[in-house]
């Protein structure tokens, strides 16, 4: 849903306790709806839900025992929809106002995290879900969209990244060798697509794999280091066919299909410079109301 703005009222009063509204909502809408709303506060039956609409805007309202939500968004969005988002955010509010009777709006300014992680769903849900699945799968933390810097100097970005954190759990000796295992084993990357991929897609996704890192310093100049991951996950509604047989060609070993790094360490010389670096597939065909199948290549 196209969600404008969040409103939370005291039920008994009808006083708003939280609001998040975009900027370019009239302010007499908002008054006319905190005036409606202290009419609807007597009116509502718990657990219920009601509504009223200007020209263009459709008020959602779902009460609950002491708190009412309101949700503005197009006339055109789904009504019950509407208030499984208000009710689920409702509920979300009385934890962090914890039987409080106060009034004060800003007493609970702290709900603006809960409010954003909630919002950012409804506005993408497909990547939350993804995401979501993703830590469920792989643990560590996910960055969605994070800008990268090439050795060019200038960024691009992934879809996703996994930050598993390093495999020594933060005991190594900062010695060569702990360097490229930080950058080699601690990132997933992740290729994501709502519609089809293509082969096309595919292989600007390998392509730009091995183009993304940092700079460090390493004996006494800077060098650019790839963050060349063990593991990219692709996941997709649906793929064109080509996808299959261009992964089914990467070179194989026990541990499944992988692209060939080593390559990517090749002007590096010393110590700790790994000599083999592979990344591993895990492709996905995504389900909305069943678990995502792992495609066997």
């Amino acid at each position: 849903m196209n969600i404008e703005g969040v409103v939370i009222f005291d039920a008994d009063s009808g006083i708003p306790l939280f609001s998040r509204l975009r900027s370019d909502i009239d302010s007499s809408l908002f008054s006319s709806f905190v005036a409606a709303i202290g009419h609807f506060s007597k009116e509502l039956k718990l657990g219920g839900l009601s509504s009223f609409t200007t020209e263009e805007k459709v008020i959602y309202l779902a009460a609950r025992e002491s708190i009412i939500t309101a949700l503005i968004a197009p006339v055109r969005k789904e009504y019950q929809e509407a208030y499984s988002l208000a009710n689920e955010l409702g509920k979300q509010f009385e934890v962090v106002r914890n039987g409080s009777e106060s009034l004060q709006a800003e007493e609970f300014s702290e709900f603006n995290l809960v409010a954003d992680s909630f919002l950012k769903k409804i506005r993408n849900p497909f990547t939350s879900r993804i995401s979501e699945y993703i830590h469920e799968k792989y643990g560590g933390e996910i960055s969605i969209k994070p800008r990268l810097m090439k050795e060019s100097g200038s960024e691009g970005t992934i879809d996703m990244i996994v930050n598993l954190g390093p495999k020594s759990g933060g005991k190594g000796n900062g010695s060569s060798k702990d360097l490229f295992a930080a950058f080699s084993d601690s990132y997933i990357f992740v290729k994501t697509a709502e519609g089809r991929l293509s082969r096309g897609d595919i292989m600007d996704f390998i392509d730009a794999m091995d183009g993304f890192g940092t700079r460090i310093m390493r004996k006494g100049s800077l060098e650019f280091l790839p963050y060349f991951p063990t593991r990219a996950v692709i996941m997709a509604r649906e793929y064109t066919e080509p996808v299959f047989e261009f992964l089914k060609n990467l070179p194989r070993d026990k541990n499944g299909v992988y692209l060939d790094g080593s390559h990517v360490f090749a002007g590096f010389k010393g110590k700790g410079v790994p000599k083999q670096v592979r990344c591993y597939f895990d492709v996905y065909k995504w389900h909305d109301n069943q678990e995502a199948e792992q495609i066997s290549l």
